[in-house]
């Protein structure tokens, strides 16, 4: 008992010793509360900005500027490679109309009353209890010339309008309706799934709460001009890259990353219900930064995207890779731009490595040859793909044995040649495993076989 006393007796003296000597290196660590009080800060001196008046209420407004046409080594912007968002100027929207009908692209004659639109929101859906805390559109403006001489330059403009609580919606909506009464299209990065409908949604929930005469846009009514940029990222990277998310893109295709100042976008709900909490102002600064680099990047993006389309063998910035040349010149079939798709086909066979990619890129080219009855190409096309793609270890490939059987049989008439090439086709499905072996392509496969023997038969 008294070792036990003493031992208590010791901690007790070295307690007061410790707290009489000053702060332990934890108590430094953790500043008092006052401190953290007065580090806090309204997000009105974090992001330097405007409050929007209107017979609605009022809102918060941060306008930035980035020279469209910028020199991108001198500039202070995050590197986005060789593209800047002004590129975008000399493109023609309507490039896309025929890849996507329901785009409206082809009401859209360029890009200049384009607003590129991308929301931050307290969840994911819709509903009444979803509603867009920051709306951030970037716009092509004009500038006065600077000392180059030049009249004029174009420039990026984007702003981001934001309410510093609920009750700011309304009057969010009326700045937001008179920014857009100008903008005929919209520019957005799976914007047709989210954030043109939550917007629809929430000026259908607010309307008898704004002024008179003060309506939805005609920009986000669901016919209007409106290009997603997902979707044509996906046909030409989702091979390539899997992801297709905005931030990947920037990564892989733009060659640049954001600064640590980004916030990932799961985040964002909760940032925003811890700032009507405490009105600390840092995290949702990094909510301004996020929705700011969105829609530079998706200008750039876009310009990426077009040239690809224009110019698919370009180099520099975004330059199509070997795999995105494949899916490109399957793009350029689907619009029966059979020419561009040729010279597509046979660049993406000089630098593609791999079975799988190879075998689809002689697939597509032998079968546009044969689309355009230029036999004797595709036949020769249909020989390498099987002197070239079968490797040791790789799994068979009936494929271009089928082609040529056809080809024998019902074009040059050689039934000998069809019967030959049949047979390998048939021993190539044989060899192949269990999963990927067709029942229906062995059929299809002995009934042919049989045809032209019955055919060789008739003809002694």
């Amino acid at each position: 008992m008294s070792s036990t006393y003493e031992r208590l007796r010791r901690l007790q003296a070295l307690r007061s010793r410790r707290a009489s000597s000053g702060p332990t290196e934890a108590s430094v660590a953790e500043p008092p509360a006052t401190d953290r009080t007065a580090a806090r800060a309204p997000i009105e001196v974090l992001e330097m900005g405007e409050t929007v008046e209107n017979s609605a209420g009022s809102c918060y407004l941060v306008t930035r500027r980035f020279t469209a046409f910028e020199q991108r080594k001198t500039s202070k912007q995050p590197e986005r490679g060789q593209a800047a968002p002004g590129d975008l100027l000399q493109r023609d929207p309507s490039i896309l109309a025929p890849l996507y009908p329901g785009y409206g692209l082809d009401r859209c004659p360029d890009f200049r009353t384009s607003a590129f639109l991308d929301i931050e929101s307290t969840g994911l859906g819709g509903g009444a209890g979803i509603y867009a805390f920051m709306v951030g559109i970037g716009i092509f403006e004009q500038e006065e010339g600077a000392a180059d001489g030049l009249a004029e330059r174009p420039a990026f403009v984007v702003r981001q309008f934001f309410m510093r609580h609920p009750g700011e919606e309304p009057a969010l909506l009326t700045a937001l309706t008179r920014q857009l009464c100008n903008c005929s299209s919209l520019v957005t990065f799976n914007g047709r799934s989210f954030d043109a409908p939550l917007l629809r949604g929430r000026y259908r929930y607010t309307g008898r709460f704004l002024p008179a005469g003060v309506h939805m846009p005609s920009v986000l009514d669901s016919g209007a001009p409106h290009l997603d940029l997902l979707h044509p990222a996906r046909r030409l990277w989702r091979k390539r890259l899997g992801s297709c998310s905005l931030s990947n893109l920037e990564r892989e295709v733009l060659g640049r990353t954001r600064t640590e100042d980004d916030v990932p976008g799961s985040l964002i709900p909760q940032l925003y219900a811890d700032y009507l909490r405490d009105g600390d102002g840092s995290q949702m600064q990094r909510v301004f930064y996020h929705n700011r680099e969105d829609i530079v990047s998706m200008a750039v993006l876009a310009e990426v995207i077009y040239r690809a389309f224009a110019e698919p063998t370009s180099t520099g910035s975004g330059a199509l890779q070997p795999l995105d040349l494949l899916n490109m010149a399957r793009v350029q079939m689907e619009l029966e731009r059979l020419d561009r798709a040729e010279t597509l086909f046979r660049v993406a066979l000089e630098q593609l490595n791999g079975r799988a990619p190879l075998a689809e890129t002689f697939d597509g080219l032998g079968r546009l040859l044969k689309r355009q009855r230029r036999w004797d190409e595709a036949v020769a096309v249909w020989q390498q793909w099987l002197t070239t793609v079968r490797g040791p270890g790789d799994a068979p490939d009936s494929r271009p044995y089928v082609e040529l059987a056809k080809y024998y049989e019902w074009q040059s008439g050689d039934l000998a040649q069809a019967a030959m090439w049949t047979q390998w086709a048939l021993h190539e499905q044989e060899q192949t495993t269990a999963y990927d072996r067709s029942p229906q392509t062995q059929a299809e496969l002995r009934h042919r076989l049989a045809r032209i023997q019955k055919k060789l038969d008739a003809n002694g």
